[in-house]
C-alpha cells in the first residue's frame, strides 16, 4: 500500500475518518515508520497551534492597529452632531413643557419677561415663530399632497420631505463651518 497523504494522516489525528479509514492508515502506521514519523509531526503541530504563546506587541504597534481597526470620527463632525442633537432636544422639550397649543405659551413668556432672562423670552418666541411657520406649511404642504395622493402615504410623504429638508438645511448651514474648521486643523 502506498503511502498515506498528509490530509489522510491529519483527519486520522482529527479522529475525522470513518471506522475502515481510520483502521486502514493506523494498520499503515503499525509498518510505515515514515508516516508514524509524518503523523507524530502533525500530532506536534496540532499541540503547538492550539495552545500559542502570546507575546505583547511593540508599543508604537497598539495605537496604528487601533486606529486601523477603529477609526476615528473627525471630532468637528462629532460636535456638530452633539450640538445639533442637544439643539433638537432642547427644543423638543420647550415644545412639550409649555405646549405651544394653549394659554401655556404666554404664561411661559410673562415668566421669562423679568430682566434676568429676556434672553429666555426672545428664544422661546423664535421657537414659536419657527414652529408656527413649520406648522403653516406643513399643513399647506398635506393639503396639495391630499389632492394628489391618498392620506396616509400623503402623511409619510410629508415627514420625509420635512426630515429631508432639515437634513439639508443642516448640512448647507454646517457645511462652510466644518470646512473652515478642517482647514485651521491641517
Amino acid at each position: 500500500m502506498a503511502c498515506l497523504s498528509d490530509e489522510t494522516l491529519i483527519a486520522y489525528n482529527e479522529s475525522s475518518l470513518g471506522a475502515i479509514e481510520a483502521a486502514q492508515a493506523r494498520d499503515h502506521m503499525l509498518l510505515c515508520p515514515d508516516c508514524r514519523r509524518s503523523a507524530a509531526a502533525f500530532r506536534a503541530l496540532d499541540m503547538i497551534l492550539s495552545t500559542p504563546t502570546l507575546h505583547t506587541p511593540p508599543a508604537r504597534l497598539v495605537p496604528q492597529v487601533m486606529e486601523r481597526l477603529f477609526p476615528s470620527l473627525p471630532r468637528i463632525t462629532s460636535i456638530a452632531a452633539m450640538i445639533a442633537a442637544s439643539a433638537l432636544f432642547l427644543i423638543t422639550w420647550i415644545y412639550i413643557y409649555f405646549d405651544f397649543s394653549s394659554s401655556s405659551l404666554i404664561q411661559a413668556l410673562q415668566l421669562t419677561t423679568d430682566g434676568a432672562s429676556g434672553w429666555l423670552a426672545g428664544a422661546i418666541k423664535t421657537i414659536t415663530a419657527v414652529y408656527s411657520g413649520t406648522q403653516a406649511a406643513a399643513k399647506a404642504f398635506s393639503a396639495l399632497l391630499r389632492i394628489f395622493l391618498p392620506t396616509p402615504l400623503g402623511t409619510t410623504v410629508v415627514v420625509t420631505a420635512f426630515l429631508a429638508l432639515a437634513a439639508l438645511l443642516g448640512g448647507a448651514v454646517l457645511r462652510p463651518w466644518l470646512k473652515r474648521a478642517r482647514a485651521k486643523r491641517s
